[in-house]
């Protein structure tokens, strides 16, 4: 835990276990470091927040740091107008997801993801075993 402010005080506080130079297992756990601020006012924690934002950087991998930014940018939560369909109507309001999305990309993931269903429903389906009357008489009445 990194402290950047006395006990009690206005500050800073990050919680990690990551460091300059490690690198990130492919398994990683999304959740690499907490960043918390506090301050007298709402407005001046906001503001604090977005200027750690600002100065915090991971290299190599996708984070949430852009998606935070734009929260604590974001008029309604200044305001602190929040509630539990907060985040998707911020998105509808903002136009975009949490990263940037590539059209060339999104149709490919599509098309990927078309095939894979196909090839999936094939392969797990029962081939059609036509059954005598007899059989399927019999087996429902065992399960009675």
């Amino acid at each position: 835990m990194t402290q950047l402010s006395r006990p009690g005080g206005p500050g800073i506080r990050l919680d990690s276990g990551v460091y300059l130079g490690w690198t990130v297992p492919l398994d990683y756990d999304p959740l690499l470091a907490k960043l918390a601020v506090w301050a007298l006012t709402r407005e001046e924690a906001i503001a604090r927040m977005l200027r750690a934002l600002d100065e915090y950087t991971v290299d190599g991998i996708k984070t949430t740091l852009g998606f935070y930014r734009r929260i604590f940018a974001d008029q309604a939560f200044r305001q602190g107008c929040l509630h539990t369909g907060f985040i998707g109507e911020f998105l509808g309001r903002s136009g975009t997801g949490l990263w940037p999305v590539d059209p060339d990309l999104e149709t490919a993931a599509a098309l990927v993801a078309a095939i894979h269903s196909l090839n999936h429903k094939e392969a797990t389906q029962a081939p059609s075993v036509t059954r005598s009357r007899w059989s399927a008489e019999g087996r429902e009445g065992l399960l009675r």
